[in-house]
């Protein structure tokens, strides 16, 4: 689970550093405290967040026929990626364009500078927003502050993948596979089917309501994962600073783990599952449902392990090679103890019981 969490970091930051050139950077303004505010301002670049004070907006949509079962990619720079289930078998792209500048006049001319390419090709179907490119090994953005926000509607068993550089992406309704992803901003999954991605690297990410048939991945970097009212036969949930909650979770083999945030679980487990949940400086708590015989170890170097189930325990104190705190151990058996549940924290509290 270690070595998952270690990958998944290294190949975010690889993630997050591609598609993030292509957003202009503010410029920093040293700001003298003897020289008036104003006369600093007019020192800005134009173009700056300081001058975007007018707007200008376009939309367009468009209706892709992709049949019932069909497949669209879809990717945006800035803006949010909303997808929601429509009716019959085609698919509609509705987009909105703001351009923010000085004046009005200044947002309507750089608004044709982003382009929103749609492509179909049978039943399947991308969408790409285009800033200016390089020209000459320079960048001819000339400091473009356009926003893009895409709103799909697609047949309930589209297949659908979305990414956003910064932006949230949400998905209601799908039953198609669903892979989605943003750099900076929230994702979240509500009624889906077959969610096999769900990824940030700095935002929210979370997945209710939803039986998944095919193993679920939600992660991010700098936020929570939370999982609520979700059957999956696997669950892989990795944070590094946020919570990972599972609340009224059906699953037969969950690792959940952050290194500076709690972990939490409630739900029915599943029997022969097997359970993960490790916590570097937060707290691990699980409640379970009754019904399901298991075997369980629960382990923490400076925090205190204890459960209210009615059972035969063992607690250990064992000693450290090193010096350091003694590590404690509680282990015990519920009924048959056919799921396996491991739970490691170095310095946080650990708590079992009973929904």
């Amino acid at each position: 689970m270690r070595q998952t969490l270690i990958t998944f970091l290294a190949l975010a930051a690889a993630t997050a550093v591609a598609p993030a050139v292509a957003v202009a950077q503010e410029p920093r303004v040293r700001v003298n405290p003897r020289v008036p505010i104003e006369q600093e301002r007019r020192r800005l670049p134009r173009g700056t967040v300081d001058d975007a004070r007018e707007q200008h907006r376009e939309t367009f949509t468009k209706v892709l026929k992709l049949g019932g079962a069909g497949e669209l990619d879809v990717s945006n720079v800035t803006g949010d990626i909303t997808i929601a289930r429509g009716g019959g078998n085609d698919a509609t792209i509705e987009v909105s364009k703001v351009a923010r500048a000085r004046t009005v006049a200044e947002a309507r001319e750089s608004l044709p500078l982003v382009r929103v390419d749609i492509t179909e090709r049978g039943n399947r179907a991308e969408v790409r927003t285009v800033y200016p490119a390089h020209e000459n090994g320079m960048r001819t953005r000339r400091n473009v502050n356009v926003s893009v926000h895409i709103a799909i509607t697609a047949p309930a068993g589209t297949r659908i993948t979305a990414r956003s550089v910064t932006g949230n992406v949400s998905a209601t309704e799908i039953t198609g596979e669903l892979a989605l992803m943003s750099v900076s901003g929230n994702v979240q999954v509500t009624r889906g089917g077959r969610v096999s991605s769900v990824k940030s690297t700095s935002g929210f990410v979370g997945v209710a309501d939803t039986d998944s048939d095919m193993a679920i991945e939600a992660s991010t970097i700098s936020g929570n994962v939370t999982m609520r009212q979700v059957k999956a036969p696997r669950m892989e949930l990795p944070t590094v600073s946020g919570k990972v909650v599972m609340h009224e979770v059906h699953c037969a083999r969950v690792e959940a783990e952050s290194l500076s945030g709690d972990v939490e679980f409630t739900g029915a487990l599943a029997r022969g599952g097997r359970y993960e949940m490790n916590s570097h400086s937060g707290n691990v708590r699980l409640a379970v449902s009754s019904g399901i015989g298991c075997e369980f170890e629960a382990n923490s170097w400076s925090g205190n392990v204890d459960t209210d189930l009615p059972i035969a325990v063992r607690a250990t104190d064992k000693p450290v090679p090193t010096r350091g705190p003694r590590r404690k151990m509680l282990r015990g058996v519920i009924g048959d103890g056919s799921a396996l549940i491991d739970i490691t924290t170095f310095s946080g509290n650990v708590w079992i019981g009973k929904r």
